[in-house]
């Protein structure tokens, strides 16, 4: 028998070479995360009043009427980088093991159905003011299938390659730790202090502690999701 090709491990390696595809899914994935961080920095620079990112939840960001000056640049950030993420996917998909479970199928339709979602939530932002006073509940329906479609399709996949490797358990604690923490502080809020309202950066000058604040772990899911939007090319390639 000839000697067996050395297989380093790695998403950039497949059959001891260099896989081609992989560096250019990454490609793709840096550049949407790039406009998408550009696209909040600016749309937070002119927001009235300035940006308390611990008490003022993302679609503020985004809102005409809250953020006139700068909804537009978040706006434009979400619809770039939600189509800069879709070749990121189709590779992401190649990367999965060829014999897909259903659970991966899943996994992929989601994260599919999220962009597709944020990125009508991107347009909605741009052209239209207020879409909900035309279709009721609009504008949080697009929000909800935005993020249900990409975490669950990111903890899918995620909880897939946990299964073949130990090593990703931690990377999918850190991706839902901030759903389960959302879920406990406002069942907390619900029962215990329903005079509060929606969370505003009026809870500050209250001295409500930041880590009830909807808000503060909204941006954090934000943040997890897009890592662990990133190592799903990483996770898939591992057999």
């Amino acid at each position: 028998m000839g000697q067996h090709q050395k297989t380093e491990p790695g998403p950039w390696f497949r059959d001891g070479r260099l896989n081609p595809t992989q560096p250019t899914a990454l490609h793709w994935y840096l550049a949407a995360l790039l406009i998408m961080a550009c696209g909040l920095y600016l749309a937070a620079v002119p927001f009235p009043g300035g940006f308390d990112w611990a008490y003022t939840v993302a679609s503020a960001l985004a809102s005409q009427k809250h953020n006139p000056d700068g909804s537009r640049w978040f706006a434009a950030a979400l619809l770039l980088s939600m189509a800069l993420l879709w070749p990121y996917v189709n590779a992401v998909k190649q990367s999965q093991p060829a014999d897909r479970s259903a659970p991966t199928r899943f996994g992929i339709a989601a994260l599919r159905t999220g962009l597709v979602c944020g990125a009508l939530l991107g347009i909605e932002k741009l052209l239209i003011r207020d879409f909900s006073s035309w279709v009721y509940k609009a504008h949080e329906i697009l929000a909800l299938l935005t993020f249900i479609g990409l975490y669950f399709g990111v903890l899918t996949l995620l909880v897939q390659a946990m299964l073949r490797r130990k090593v990703f358990m931690l990377p999918l604690l850190l991706v839902a730790g901030p759903l389960v923490a959302i879920a406990i502080t406002q069942f907390w809020l619900y029962v215990d202090q329903r005079d509060l309202g929606w969370v505003d950066t009026g809870w500050r000058a209250m001295g409500i502690p930041v880590w009830l604040s909807f808000a503060f772990w909204q941006w954090l899911a934000i943040a997890f999701l897009w890592l662990g939007l990133g190592l799903l090319s990483w996770a898939g390639s591992q057999r």
